[in-house]
């Protein structure tokens, strides 16, 4: 299973949590979740053990708008808002609160890990080596700031005593382990060394009552240091219900799936081996079948989730006590079936009472009169109003089964990089490239190597593009440089320059560049425009320089657009010709496959999306339409995978740039 945009999704059972205080120690995952390490990372929502050992004399409670438990000693407020997820654990009763508090050993506190309160969580990890442990706590006080951690059952010495200080009445993460001569702990100290890949069952056990507990993180990355809420998580589940996966996008949500429906005289049968109802169109052509609402009474988005299916649109009444809510058909779909978004039905802010009869009316239909569809449908979900069109627009994976976001390996060779682009041409794709660009190499902490980005190189412009046009051009390749370097940071110390609006300035620059390179310490000049700006610099430089310089390029269309140097005439000076495939090929794309980037919550990326959206409505050039272009990074994703030296990606797609961007992006 894929966890993604995005974000990655959180994929947990359908079980909910009920209105007894006993019910919030029950684990609301399937016992087959399991949460995947990627990159030597993983992230988990403390809510989501597996199950509980040693609570004799406290457990862990669950917390959430609509799950507040009453357990004993209890004196401060639920803190589910700002909690990753709005939910979180917190171990109880908690009758030691303050230092005056009587301290009872092995029942309100253990300095001895693995003596109580235990939680389970399953976790691959397929890098082996040392984790750093993170964990996101809420501390009230002085005595609700302890927790330990353990490893298949080992408390290992370095897991013992996480220590929280600072940050107090408020969520905050930390990784210190207290001493007898630092009480606020030493930083890099909690930790567990897993010696072998696999799954893995990461324990946690109380060492004081009244911890609240909202997410921990494993990291191979002594540096890295979270922030929010953290890395998002990803799991490891073989699920293959689409109706499950989008009733379990919310914890809240309330779910009537079909085997809460009578079947027996209704018309309906069960269909793929039970995951949907569906009428036999040789029996007969509608069905009814009627079960009752059993939740808290209260307002919900009501989701009803059909199939699309291409012989003909079927139709779907939905009745509350013999009320009619509303009807409902599916669109035709291109293939035999189809479940999705545009599939599925939502009735906003609906009230509803325990015990109302829920009715489900279907009737099958036909596109041809010969062929008909079977009405299939899967379930019903009720969310918190509000949330309805979140639940539909879950993402669907399908049957994958593993949760990978496996950026390529990052290898670039020893070097400086320098870029010379176009974009004033007509040819928008710079606009994208642009932004890719810098991105990749901030992501990737490469973006010191870059000593020289010029952009507007086409020097004589050409008739296919008018002069106000063009001028239209510069100002938003500047911008898309300049707009991407402060938004992405970690380029202060570097001038973009309009290499025809300057043009002295930028052969300058570059020859300067050529100037400093050495065998150690060679340029890459990554070609993404016209030949000509690269020529005048070798020109203007030292040609005992030019045998450290090489020029990547992926297309002859660059290579022969010079007006004043041919392609033969740039190799002419000395330089190593680094040719890779035409970058299009993969990088030049229908837009939806940038809907990621468009649609996830972090500006960067949805300011990356924006500049690549600019390009395919330019209104110059047709051949952007429907498309969204970053084939010139193609060049930089190349290089920082190693280039011709370290077997870098020849044929970059838009899955290695999405996954170098979101790992960084989950952790800055």
């Amino acid at each position: 299973m894929k966890i993604n945009l995005v974000s990655f999704l959180l994929f947990v059972s359908s079980l909910l949590l009920n209105a007894q205080s006993t019910k919030f120690t029950t684990p609301i995952i399937d016992n087959e979740v399991i949460f995947q390490e990627n990159n030597g990372m993983v992230a988990v929502e403390a809510e989501y053990f597996n199950k509980q050992s040693k609570f004799e004399h406290r457990q862990w409670y669950i917390t959430s708008k609509n799950a507040v438990s009453n357990v004993g000693s209890d004196e401060d407020a639920p803190h589910h808002i700002n909690a990753s997820n709005d939910t979180y654990i917190e171990i109880l009763p908690d009758t030691r609160i303050t230092h005056s508090d009587k301290l009872v050993q092995g029942e309100n506190f253990s300095n001895k890990a693995g003596e109580i309160g235990i939680l389970h969580y399953k976790v691959r990890i397929s890098n082996p080596g040392r984790y750093y442990v993170w964990v996101r706590a809420f501390s009230t006080g002085s005595e609700d700031n302890g927790l330990h951690v353990g490893l298949n059952g080992a408390w290992p010495k370095n897991g013992q005593r996480m220590q929280w200080c600072e940050g107090k009445n408020k969520w905050t993460w930390e990784s210190k382990q207290r001493t007898k001569e630092e009480h606020c702990g030493i930083a890099k100290e909690i930790y567990l060394d897993i010696e072998k890949a696999g799954v893995h069952d990461i324990q946690f056990s109380m060492r004081e009552d009244g911890f609240e507990f909202d997410k921990f993180i494993l990291t191979k990355d002594s540096t890295y240091t979270p922030k929010g809420e953290g890395l998002k998580v990803t799991t490891l589940w073989p699920m293959q219900s689409y109706y499950k996966q989008i009733a379990a996008s919310n914890i809240e949500n309330k779910t009537l799936p079909i085997d809460d429906f009578p079947i027996k005289g209704t018309g309906f049968y069960k269909h793929a081996e039970g995951k949907w109802l569906g009428i036999n169109p040789n029996k007969q052509q509608e069905a009814q079948t009627t079960t009752p609402f059993t939740f808290k009474n209260g307002n919900y988005d009501l989701v009803f989730v059909a199939v699309g299916e291409n012989d003909g649109q079927s139709e779907f009444t939905i009745r509350i006590n013999n009320k009619k809510l509303g009807t409902f058909k599916p669109p035709l779909t291109k293939d035999l079936f189809e479940e999705g978004e545009s599939n599925n039905a939502l009735w906003e802010n609906v009230k509803f009472k325990k015990g109302d009869k829920i009715t489900v009316i279907a009737k099958i239909g036909s596109a041809d009169g010969k062929e008909w569809a079977r009405a299939r449908w899967s379930g019903i979900i009720f969310a918190p109003v509000g949330k309805g069109k979140e639940v539909i627009k879950t993402p669907y994976n399908g049957a994958i089964k593993v949760a990978q976001n496996t950026a390529p390996v990052i290898k670039a060779p020893k070097g400086r990089i320098a870029v010379v682009a176009d974009g004033n041409s007509p040819d928008p794709d710079d606009l994208g490239g642009t932004a890719i660009s810098l991105a990749l190499l901030r992501a990737t902490g490469l973006e010191n190597t870059l000593v020289h980005y010029s952009h507007s190189c086409d020097i004589v412009r050409v008739n296919r593009i008018s002069e106000k046009a063009e001028i239209e051009r510069h100002a938003l390749m500047q911008s898309v440089c300049d707009v991407t370097a402060r938004r992405w940071g970690g380029f202060d110390g570097l001038k973009f320059l309009d290499a025809k609006w300057n043009i002295d300035e930028t052969i300058k620059d570059l020859a300067k560049a050529i100037n400093a390179s050495t065998a150690e310490d060679p340029l890459w000049i990554i070609e993404a425009g016209e030949p000509d700006i690269i020529g005048f610099a070798l020109d203007a430089s030292s040609k005992d320089k030019h045998k450290h310089v090489k020029v990547i390029t992926h297309h002859p269309a660059n290579d022969d657009a010079g007006d004043f140097y041919t392609w033969q005439q740039i190799l002419d000076f000395g330089v190593e010709e680094v040719r890779i495939p035409d970058q299009n090929i993969k990088l030049k794309v229908n837009i939806a496959e940038w809907d990621w980037a468009r649609d996830h919550k972090d500006p960067r990326l949805q300011q990356v999306w924006l500049f690549g959206k600019m390009a395919e409505v330019d209104d110059v050039v047709k051949f952007q339409k429907g498309k969204w272009d970053c084939s010139d990074a193609g060049m930089i994703l190349y290089w920082i995978t190693g280039a011709n030296l370290n077997n870098g990606l020849k044929q970059g797609t838009v899955d290695d740039v999405k996954n170098i961007l979101l790992n960084y992006i989950a952790k800055n």
